[in-house]
């Protein structure tokens, strides 16, 4: 039983591993499971055992790929912590740092930012990264709260407004250099634009409340 659930645990393995690699391919609304299955060696009756589906497999693979990342930004970020604006930024560098190191990481966020198609036969998978956007949201309009409350940032602070910036800035950040990684280098560039958010949040008069009154 023990060499049961082993072999199964590596065939899981083995699909997640092949799926990043077609969706990183091939696009994830290209894929399709038998190019999966085909890639991790296995039959799609295997697949089928594993995963109900293509978004249950993209999700299995985001959360794998992800969760230590999760895990050390929750850490870092804690709302109740005087110095979550600090960790929330530290953590920024660090993940941009694993995009420039680490192979695995680095193609699973080319196929969020790149390869995840918004087409009519995509729209599961759509919603599942709608879901993880919505959490960052979250997760940054709870850091400005309790920044706003210790006194970090200004009490006229306009929230939504900074949380909507601070996305667009490093989406588009992130998306640049995936698309042209040979030009930029990030682990000069990401400190530099993480500084210049910071100071922008904290001093900018066009994330203020009420500025044009």
């Amino acid at each position: 039983m023990r060499k049961t659930k082993e072999e199964a645990q590596q065939t899981k393995e083995a699909l997640m591993a092949a799926a990043l690699e077609v969706f990183y391919q091939r696009g994830v609304s290209r894929a399709s499971l038998q190019e999966i299955a085909t890639a991790a060696g296995v039959t799609r009756g295997a697949l089928y055992w594993h995963f109900k589906n293509k978004e249950d497999l993209f999700d299995a693979l985001f959360q794998q790929v992800f969760s230590q990342v999760s895990t050390q930004l929750k850490h870092d970020i804690d709302t109740s912590s005087p110095s979550a604006l600090n960790n929330m930024m530290q953590a920024l560098e660090q993940m941009f740092f694993r995009m420039s190191t680490d192979e695995s990481y680095r193609k699973f966020c080319y196929i969020l930012h790149l390869n995840c198609e918004h087409t009519a036969d995509n729209q599961a998978i759509v919603k599942l990264l709608q879901k993880y956007q919505n959490l960052w949201w979250q997760n940054l309009c709870a850091v400005f709260q309790m920044s706003c409350q210790q006194n970090i940032l200004p009490q006229d602070f306009d929230i939504k407004q900074a949380a909507l910036y601070f996305q667009s800035l490093f989406l588009g950040l992130t998306t640049l250099w995936l698309s042209n990684s040979l030009e930029l280098d990030i682990n000069k560039i990401a400190p530099n634009f993480i500084n210049i958010a910071l100071e922008s949040l904290r001093h900018n008069p066009r994330l203020r409340k009420n500025r044009d009154e």
